[in-house]
């Protein structure tokens, strides 16, 4: 359902059964719902109202670049907080393991399904979305672009995707994972900081969805937030065609 770009070597072992105090939040990690190559998101479930659960994330940061990107994350979602397309953060803690190692926790709402899984349920012709139905999930991710778009400075996502958009119980779509946001939105001249460049996009963006102007930076162009906007019409356009 959710898909983590890898920044840190995930610790062998897992949350499964495990109670946790995270913020104000006491949880049971139950089972994993979904996992990346450096991170898992487990169902979680709320140990003083049982009837409430949590999406709970969990990583592992090595080095500081990876807890810079956590830090990163959980900043955006504090920003967009109370946002309706946008997955609500409950709470998060940053634990010290030692030898320069933290442990990372993320408690965030619980959405049941994936744009992806919701298209791959439906199946043979049943799979078809009426046109209001896709205007509803284009709608939904324009709002969540519109939003980081309006903050100061600019927030680029830049890994919108199918993935990443969530059905949340009241139906809204909901967007998810923000650990590749950049507000660092110009052209790069020099080959030094274009080699950066093409690594982040490299690590931090997925090919099929990645905009014109990434693909190429000897071209010159800028490189901003609007590369969510061309995500827009792909996700509509190949995931409803």
């Amino acid at each position: 359902m959710w898909k983590f770009k890898p920044f840190a070597q995930k610790e062998p072992a897992g949350l499964e059964g495990r109670y946790l105090e995270i913020g104000s939040l006491k949880v049971q990690a139950r089972n994993v719902i979904a996992e990346g190559g450096f991170s898992s998101v487990y169902l979680a479930q709320d140990t003083t109202h049982p009837s409430k659960q949590y999406a709970l994330k969990h990583m592992i940061c090595n080095d500081e670049e990876s807890l810079e990107l956590v830090m990163k994350e959980i900043s955006v979602l504090k920003s967009l907080k109370g946002h309706p397309n946008v997955v609500t953060l409950y709470a998060h803690g940053i634990l010290d393991m030692g030898r320069g190692k933290k442990e990372a926790l993320l408690a965030m709402e619980f959405c049941g399904k994936s744009l992806v899984e919701v298209l791959e349920s439906r199946g043979g012709g049943a799979g078809y979305f009426e046109e209001k139905q896709v205007l509803t999930v284009f709608r939904d991710v324009c709002n969540d672009v519109f939003a980081m778009h309006c903050q100061s400075p600019r927030i680029a996502h830049r890994d919108l995707k199918a993935e990443n958009l969530l059905l949340s119980s009241d139906g809204q779509w909901k967007l998810c994972d923000f650990g590749s946001v950049s507000t660092n939105h110009k052209v790069f001249e020099r080959a030094e900081e274009m080699g950066i460049e093409e690594d982040n996009i490299r690590k931090h963006t997925t090919p099929g969805y990645r905009a014109p102007e990434m693909w190429d930076l000897f071209r010159r162009e800028v490189i901003s937030e609007k590369v969510d906007i061309w995500v827009c019409h792909v996700i509509t356009l190949f995931n409803f065609s």
